[in-house]
């Protein structure tokens, strides 16, 4: 039981000491019950970065799970930066400002 509390204790450190101070991005997902009523929504993987599709089975779902991408990612995902990851920073940059550009052109079009 010293080992777990331990452990928590470790972790939770790890994870103020890096910013991470919303345990619920880093947690697993939790179905509770036996009701088979089936889950789908987003969870936050912290290998990939960002939020990613879960699906479970259970009575309600808690933890480290979201109905809405907009949403986990607004929570969990960390601010893209140049000096933490410059390709991966230029890669979205510029998606986005594509985005908005062919945005606006339909708009225009439509």
């Amino acid at each position: 039981m010293k080992v777990v509390a331990l452990l928590s204790l470790m972790f939770i450190a790890s994870c103020v000491a890096q910013k991470k101070t919303d345990l619920q991005c880093y947690m697993d997902p939790l179905p509770e019950g036996f009701c088979g009523e089936p889950f789908i929504g987003y969870t936050y993987s912290s290998v990939r970065a960002r939020c990613v599709i879960h699906e479970t089975q259970g009575c309600s779902i808690s933890g480290n799970f979201f109905t809405d991408k907009a949403k986990c990612e607004a929570k969990c995902k960390p601010p893209l930066t140049f000096s933490a990851s410059p390709f991966s920073y230029l890669a979205e940059t510029a998606f986005n400002e594509a985005s908005k550009y062919v945005k606006q052109l339909l708009s225009q079009v439509l």
